[in-house]
């Protein structure tokens, strides 16, 4: 088994990544398996602790058939619920507009996510190379086979595909500009979230004002790097205007969804670019703000 390793996974632990290629063995397999030497990194040697960077190659030289349960992967219903979000697909990779709610990776207490949804794709090699939070909306994109995956890798790495998000935020912010800071991750009352610090990495930020509504702002946000809950804490602790139904950034979240959309992708070297539709909430939120406005 081959797996490039993704942006999002990039600087994370070579056991933590196996065992999430390889949800239906334990966590003492994934172990052994590194023991045995059954892993290796570029070809090369790798230690369970070792952390990997995005693009790396991690290989797995283990028959893993009678670990594993009896999966989805052709299954067709899976299959038609993964269609009906496919906004554009071309031979190397597809797209999907990501419904809010749905986590794109197993973990505890989730038995539907995108990673057991592109399973179902016909001859599937398909893989991530990116992520989105459960909670945030919008284009997501997919390698149909390891060459396609280890392409978006390197363009994610450089900097070369442009995501732009929109997001409402519970506050005013006039105008534009960019937020360059540190972000590391903290614990506080046994959760987990990301806050500045200069201990941190490089988080870098463009915003721009779209529309104010009452006592919202539209905001218009372009990472400019890849780090965990980046345009989250951004608003919150920066601009000191969480985006609306923020659990995690805002103390008072006031709506059940997270008003945080993907809604473009650039990848100009390929001429792709790819726009994923508002959903229905984020627009009846701004309208109904809209017709409070009008009506006092």
């Amino acid at each position: 088994m081959k797996h490039v390793v993704t942006v999002d996974e990039d600087n994370c632990r070579a056991d933590k990544i196996v065992k999430n290629l390889c949800r239906n063995i334990s966590y003492a397999c994934v172990q052994k398996l590194f023991r045995q030497k059954k892993v290796k990194r570029n070809r090369g040697k790798i230690f369970a602790a070792d952390r990997l960077q995005a693009g790396d190659i991690l290989e797995v030289f283990a028959d893993l058939t009678e670990e594993k349960k009896p999966d989805p992967m052709r299954d067709e219903k899976l299959f038609q619920q993964l269609q009906r979000m496919v906004i554009f697909e071309n031979e190397d990779f597809f797209a999907l507009n990501k419904p809010a709610g749905l986590a794109v990776q197993s973990g505890v207490k989730i038995s539907m996510c995108v990673d057991i949804l592109i399973k179902s794709h016909p001859g599937s090699e398909c893989r991530l190379v990116h992520r989105l939070d459960r909670d945030t909306s919008g284009v997501l994109l997919v390698a149909k086979n390891q060459k396609s995956a280890q392409k978006l890798t390197k363009l994610f790495r450089e900097g070369k595909i442009q995501k732009t998000y929109l997001a409402i935020v519970d506050g005013r912010v006039n105008g534009s500009g960019v937020i360059e800071n540190f972000l590391a991750k903290s614990f506080r009352d046994n959760k987990e979230k990301m806050q500045i610090s200069d201990a941190g990495q490089r988080a870098v930020t463009k915003y721009n004002q779209l529309e104010s509504v009452g006592c919202y702002t539209l905001l218009e946000l372009n990472p400019l790097t890849g780090r965990k809950h980046q345009l989250r804490v951004h608003c919150a602790d920066v601009l000191k205007t969480p985006i609306v139904g923020d659990k995690k950034y805002n103390p008072y979240p006031v709506c059940r969804e997270l008003f945080l959309h993907a809604n473009k992708l650039r990848i100009q070297e390929l001429g792709v670019e790819i726009t994923a539709e508002i959903p229905v909430y984020f627009r009846k939120f701004l309208a109904d703000v809209h017709r409070a406005i009008s009506q006092t």
